[in-house]
């Protein structure tokens, strides 16, 4: 296949600090690769170049001619003013171009002064003209319907509005539906999935399975790396490792590595003690083959060194509050509405946080999920009070972050000015703590609002972490978090005792940690507002929100598994309404059916009136409870069943014999 762009040598340094070292790589045409790395690792700087918006400072990057090329930054930028429309057309530029380009070749073929082109021009054009009308044919020959499908596409509603006045998440769909306009031929898409909702994810995801040309994905997104991507890149130290396979492959392959790793630093670190321990017993430098082994263990000592100073994993680490009840938080037929006739957001739910659980909130943007948590933290006051433990420690991470004092510093944040935290059964230093979370000591008297989103998250993390609760709740904990950390995070909240609550567009993050989801079973804010006869259901009789026992990537095989065994509820209505609506006109009295059954009954209750006055001849005998296994033991029992079964026949003779007699 041929190859799409490539990078031969290239370096990027800022300042003294090298960001790309001596970096190759080759992208072909139908290859989807995947780049991850750490925070600061690169990647941005990297796609910077690949868009040409920076040039390296050694190396060349190479684009292959007449291929169509669509990028898509972290943080798209659009002209200033521009509307949809506006922003939508300027991806067209381009094919606008050959429509322009393939009249002015007919005009130019067919010329009103009757000159035409000599034969050579003329195979030229021609040759031009077919290249341009195999593109028309595939890209349409008419803008309007290409904008029209981009706007279904990504859900872009209103084509007049004002881009810069839109959220992020919708300027992201702006972007990407750029992108989809120019039909490219090569994709370099750097966190895509930012601001948007789990249905535009998915979106995004069925686009890029289906794309054919070469696919460059710079994502935090571990569930779109693993359903879209053929090959992962992992930039670290300026240079990039290639794994083949998807973000699954590369876990595995990543894993063997680094026990190799770590079996050969260890192999180092022995066979540097025995070297040590030989320089210590007084090794003299007299001869040639002394002084090249005194060398050898100083470069090993180097080697060693430089090992065990390559940053590992923190572990990370959340402790359970000393509460031992199964039930922390419990409450049936919450409803809870912002304003007098608005939607309920909760729908008579029932629900019991139990110890151990770990509860991912599923549902798309404005269904209510920061709603449900605030409503089950108690900050809003659903229409029946809530049952919490009196005894219920909690601790929360909001998706605003708004837990941090914006004008403390960072240590000041941390421990409130103390310079000793208690963690693990030990006292350590407050800011030796937190440099384990990336804050070094110089940085460590920065007040909280100047920090990044990433930043503000792993304080927060940090400072969570002192306290140990029975009820952890966060709300978007992975946002602005690189791989390794949330791995780490992954890992801790897997361990954690206590229960959890986790709000996440993280897909793959959910399904790792979450042994339970509780999934909103609306399809827009208009079904909640309709719900009229019963809040907690929706027009279908499904409840607005459910606990399914599982992750996220299970809801959806279970929701269809209990619609099938459910049953039809619409169904069933039907034939409870038609049987009141439109009752059958009855004649009065019996009908031969039942006038037979009438006879039955009687017959029935004649021989049971003989067997009962059997068996109390049995029971009237002397014998009949002489010893443990005497007959009038058993005969008692079949009396009973005979008194039983007469009462039985006795009701249904009565029903039939009143009918009977009303018709006389």
């Amino acid at each position: 296949m041929p190859v799409a762009l490539s990078l031969v040598n290239v370096s990027k340094a800022y300042g003294a600090q090298p960001i790309l070292d001596s970096l190759s790589f080759g992208l072909q045409v139908g290859e989807k690769v995947g780049l991850i790395g750490r925070n600061g690792a690169g990647k941005s700087t990297l796609f910077k170049l690949l868009a040409g918006v920076e040039a390296p400072d050694s190396g060349e990057v190479i684009m292959t001619q007449g291929l169509r090329v669509a990028r898509l930054s972290q943080e798209p930028h659009f002209t200033p003013g521009a509307t949809v429309r506006q922003a939508l057309e300027d991806a067209l530029q381009d094919h606008q171009k050959l429509l322009d380009r393939h009249a002015a070749i007919h005009d130019e073929l067919h010329s009103d002064d009757g000159e035409s082109a000599n034969d050579s021009t003329a195979g030229r054009l021609h040759q031009e003209l077919d290249a341009i009308e195999h593109h028309l044919h595939h890209m349409g020959w008419d803008l309007e319907p290409r904008l029209k499908e981009a706007c279904t596409t990504w859900g872009l509603t209103d084509m007049e509005a004002s881009v810069e006045s839109l959220s992020g998440g919708w300027r992201k769909r702006v972007a990407l539906a750029q992108a989809w306009l120019k039909d490219p031929d090569v994709l370099v898409l750097d966190e895509p999935t930012n601001h948007l909702d789990p249905e535009q994810v998915e979106k995004l995801e069925a686009w890029l399975l289906g794309f054919e040309g070469a696919l460059l994905l710079i994502t935090h997104d571990r569930h779109l790396l693993d359903s879209v991507v053929d090959k992962m890149l992992e930039l670290e130290g300026g240079k990039l490792a290639v794994y083949d396979g998807s973000y699954s492959d590369y876990l595995l392959l990543k894993a063997d590595q680094e026990f190799r790793e770590a079996r050969l630093t260890v192999h180092m670190q022995n066979r540097l003690r025995r070297e040590m321990a030989w320089l210590r017993r007084g090794a003299k430098a007299r001869t040639r083959k002394s002084k090249l082994r005194i060398q050898d263990v100083l470069d090993l000592k180097d080697d060693v060194d430089d090992r065990s100073r390559v940053e590992s994993r923190e572990k990370l680490s959340f402790a359970g509050g000393s509460n031992r009840s199964d039930a922390l938080v419990s409450g049936r037929g919450l409803h809870f509405r912002y304003s007098p006739g608005g939607p309920d957001l909760l729908g008579g739910l029932d629900l019991v946080l139990q110890r151990g659980m770990r509860i991912a909130l599923l549902g798309p943007n404005g269904c209510g999920k920061s709603t449900l948590l605030k409503v089950l933290m108690g900050d809003l006051q659903a229409t029946r009070e809530l049952n919490r433990h009196p005894k219920l420690s909690i601790s929360v991470i909001s998706q605003g972050r708004g837990e941090l004092d914006g004008d403390a510093s960072v240590l000041d944040n941390l421990a409130d000015r103390a310079a000793v935290v208690h963690i693990g059964g030990a006292d350590i230093l407050a800011h030796v703590y937190l440099t384990r979370f990336g804050f070094p000591v110089d940085q460590q008297k920065r007040v909280a609002e100047t920090l990044s989103g990433g930043e503000r998250n792993r304080l927060l993390l940090a400072r969570t972490m002192l306290h140990p609760v029975d009820l952890l709740v966060l709300d978007e904990p992975t946002n602005d978090l690189d791989i390794p950390t949330l791995q780490n995070l992954e890992e801790a909240l897997q361990d954690y005792p206590g229960t959890l609550l986790l709000v996440s567009h993280d897909r793959f993050f959910l399904d790792q940690v979450a042994t339970h989801t509780l999934a909103w079973n609306g399809a827009g804010q208009a079904s909640l507002k309709s719900q009229v006869s019963s809040p907690k259901f929706q027009g279908d009789g499904t409840p607005l929100w459910e606990l399914y026992e599982g992750s996220p990537s299970t809801v959806k095989s279970l929701r269809a598994q209990r619609a099938a065994d459910a049953p039809d509820v619409k169904a069933e209505a039907a034939k409870i309404s038609a049987r009141v609506e439109a009752p059958k006109a009855k004649k009065p009295g019996l009908t031969q059916k039942e006038q037979r059954r009438l006879l039955e009954l009687e017959s029935q209750m004649a021989t049971l009136h003989e067997r009962m006055a059997a068996l109390d001849a049995i029971l009237s005998e002397p014998s009949a409870f002489m010893t443990a296994d005497a007959h009038g033991h058993q005969a008692l029992q079949d009396r009973d069943a005979a008194v039983a079964a007469l009462e039985a026949l006795e009701r249904a003779w009565m029903e039939l014999e009143e009918k009977r007699q009303d018709s006389v």
